[in-house]
């Protein structure tokens, strides 16, 4: 899971945030589901499938993912407006 709420926005509780998938297996997008590392991990973003979640529903953080913040926001702008 990739929490894509800005950081302190989560005063209701809930965060919005799109599960990590198997890049391995997840059809891919163009545009649409960026590839993400975790150590040495590969997954890919799905972002159409991104909800609020509350707090408690997360585990730890395992990572920081700023790297990818550009692909992440680039996703985001294709899913809702297509660009």
């Amino acid at each position: 899971m990739l929490v894509l709420s800005y950081p302190g926005m989560d005063l209701a509780g809930t965060v919005v945030a799109a599960p990590l998938k198997d890049a391995a297996t997840f059809p891919v997008a163009a545009g649409l589901n960026p590839q993400i590392s975790v150590g040495d991990t590969e997954f890919v973003l799905a972002t159409e499938q991104m909800a609020a979640i509350a707090l408690e529903q997360l585990g730890p953080q395992v990572a920081i993912c700023i790297e990818h913040e550009y692909a992440v926001a680039n996703a985001i702008n294709r899913l809702f407006f297509g660009i």
